[in-house]
């Protein structure tokens, strides 16, 4: 019972600095370093740093189990006013059935140097309380007290948990620099874990050895801990920025899976499944497949299933498909399970992602369309890590449907797209197809681009713009305008006084708001009032459509930039030269074309109006990190072209 096993495996790697500071990292003993210190050499700029942040975990006997406890002390020195919000801590606390987590031993203290005093304000704890965030989380939130520019603030608390089968991450990293990480986790013989380094090529030190001193015992069982000791030093902070899946899937910290169970009686239990097992599980699961064939049997109650098997495959696919948006209701709840049986998602008319997703593919393989659900992770969730069996790092299924030879991908809970896409949550790489006897993944990705056309009619006079615009998008981006504006011409028009316009309240259209087989249209006219100087009229042919700032704003980048889908923009502008007024400047034609990006600039003087054109599509859904500095020049080419100005000047 004393071997110990473990390995790590390393993604996503990255090299790290060596530029720590000799910091006291023992809770209370703030010293003139802490005080003095006013900026990080990782980030000038930084609004704040973690001076130290160290955990452990550890196990121990209550009750004739096993427990599993955390602790947990943190040290932030805060730069800015911007860095406050680091004074707000949160401890997340699991929940489920019997099982649960509770804090206790709650410390926390700001420190605060001004006039030559050195002060310190302990937190409260009264003031602490808890959220309820889902049916299993729970966080426990208390604000650091006295806390401003300059402050250090300090906390350490201790959690005891139930949950011995999932040990906590580790997060080295923030999105502020880190001086000093060290996570230190105490194993017994009984359980044995998968360590797995994300984001990094290795740990600035790391360590193992035995507990010296007295035998731990567990009933009859004696046995000494092992002890793992993982330390990161002077970490950039992550940087969130546009265009990634996750935080989760590339910020650097240390995974914990449990492999291995051994009892008292030495017998061992493998945790880590194979796919076969996983899917044969699912197959066989009330809440999975059970809940499918069950919605199989019930088709004959909903449909007439001897005529609905005599249309064509399409035809069926989509009255099947429209048939559930139009009569059940997604909660807005995700998960990989159903969350009631069949005969109450009929009653209820509503319910999670797959009661509605795992009914439908019932009632696709009554008619005689063959269906099977697909499980995934959504983009929040994180990636799969193929190598690692677990259902847990699943979170919602779909619909895979073979039509005429051909597969497809969709999802019953979006009513305002079409049937044969899923959301834009779930283009997160591949999804595991769950069907008997065979193991395959399916890719996720969609290749179909999201085009946005905007044109801009502008009648100029010496006072006033007038302009007539529309906007028309299609695929994912039309979907975000039909769920945030529909049809809503108030909320379209509060849209458009937030960017600045002079909206003319009647001249608001839309079409296409439920035919999802054609483009969103918005229509409307505005009134602008020309920017005028030294007898010369300066004109923004795009108005404020095109993006005014580059979304990249790193030197470099080490993980992907996810586009999701590839995205088509087009802006076309015909501008009425004013009375009066001859044209002085145009700006010069731009073209790119490559495999990764096009873009098209021109303007043009016909007949007394000016055209101008803007076009620009990244063909790739997601770039690797290496194309990083190309996609920002993009960018850039981009906002440049769709900043420049016309003139106009006086005869």
């Amino acid at each position: 019972m004393k071997q110990y096993f473990f390995f790590i495996v390393f993604l996503f790697s990255i090299p790290l600095g060596m530029q720590a500071q000799n910091f006291n990292n023992e809770y209370g003993k703030v010293g003139k370093e802490d005080i003095i210190y006013s900026n990080s050499p990782l980030d000038k700029e930084a609004e704040a740093v973690v001076i130290y942040d160290i955990g452990q975990s550890f196990f121990s006997e209550s009750n004739n189990a096993l427990e599993v406890f955390y602790e947990r002390t943190t040290r932030i020195k805060i730069f800015k006013d911007a860095g406050i919000k680091y004074a707000n801590v949160e401890i997340p606390l699991y929940t489920e059935g019997d099982i649960y987590e509770s804090a206790f031993d709650i410390e926390a203290c700001t420190y605060n140097f001004e006039n030559g005093i050195f002060t310190r304000t302990n937190l409260d704890l009264t003031t602490c309380h808890d959220e309820k965030v889902n049916k299993y989380w729970i966080n426990k939130k208390f604000a650091m007290p006295n806390v401003k520019a300059g402050s250090i603030i300090e906390y350490s608390y201790k959690i005891s948990s139930q949950y011995v089968f999932k040990l906590r991450n580790w997060n080295f990293q923030w999105k502020i620099p880190v001086i000093y990480s060290k996570y230190t986790t105490k194993m017994i013989p009984f359980y044995q874990y998968t360590f797995l380094l994300q984001g990094a090529n290795k740990f600035t030190s790391q360590k193992s050895y035995v507990e010296t001193g007295n035998d731990q015992q567990f009933g009859s069982t004696k046995y000494q801990n092992m002890i793992y000791e993982f330390v990161m030093k002077d970490l950039p902070a992550f940087k969130d920025e546009e265009f990634i899946t996750s935080e989760d899937d590339n910020i650097i910290k240390i995974n914990f899976q449990l492999s291995k169970v051994t009892n008292q009686s030495g017998v061992v239990r493998n945790v880590i499944s194979t796919w076969p097992e996983l899917i044969k599980d699912l197959l066989k699961d009330e809440d999975f497949g059970e809940y499918e064939k069950k919605s199989e049997g019930m088709a004959s109650k909903i449909f007439d299933l001897k005529s609905l098997i005599l249309l064509p495959a399409q035809q069926k696919f989509d009255s099947i498909l429209n048939y559930v948006k139009s009569n059940y209701i997604w909660n807005k709840s995700n998960f990989r399970m159903a969350s009631k049986s069949v005969k109450a998602f009929i009653k209820d008319k509503s319910g999670n992602n797959a009661d509605m997703n795992l009914f439908t593919i019932g009632l696709l393989n009554a008619a005689g369309i063959k269906a099977v659900p697909v499980i995934l992770s959504t983009r929040e969730n994180g990636k799969i890590k193929y190598d690692y069996p677990f259902s847990h790092f699943f979170n919602y299924v779909v619909i895979l449907a073979e039509i005429d030879g051909k597969n497809i991908l969709s999802d019953a809970t979006i009513v305002l797209s079409s049937n044969n896409r899923i959301p834009e949550k779930c283009i997160n790489d591949k999804g595991l197809i769950i069907q008997k006897d065979k193991i395959e993944w399916v890719s996720l990705q969609s290749l179909v681009p999201s085009k946005t056309q905007i044109t801009f009619q502008m009648n100029l006079t010496d006072s006033i713009n007038n302009v007539i615009v529309q906007t028309s998008a299609t695929e994912y981006t039309g979907l975000d305008y039909r769920n945030d504006f529909g049809t809503n011409t108030h909320s379209i028009k509060q849209h458009l006084l937030d960017k600045g316009y002079d909206v003319i309240d009647s001249s608001i259209v839309v079409k296409n708001q439920t035919n999802t087989h054609y483009p969103y249209i918005v229509k409307y006219a505005i009134e602008v009032h020309p920017e005028k100087l030294n007898d010369k009229i300066y004109v923004s042919p795009f108005l404020h459509e095109v993006m005014a700032e580059n979304p990249l704003k790193q030197s470099a980048r080490t993980y992907p930039i996810d586009m999701i889908y590839p995205k088509k923009s087009t802006f076309y502008s015909e501008i009425s030269i004013p009375e009066g007024y001859k044209v002085d400047f145009l700006p010069a034609i731009d073209n790119i074309k490559n495999e990764m990006f096009e873009l098209e600039y021109s303007a043009q003087v016909k007949d007394q109006k000016i055209n101008v054109i803007l076009n620009y599509y990244f063909k790739v859904p997601v770039y690797e990190a290496v194309e990083y500095s190309k996609i920002k020049y993009y960018f850039n080419e981009i906002v440049n072209k769709g900043s420049e100005k016309i003139v106009f000047v006086k005869k």
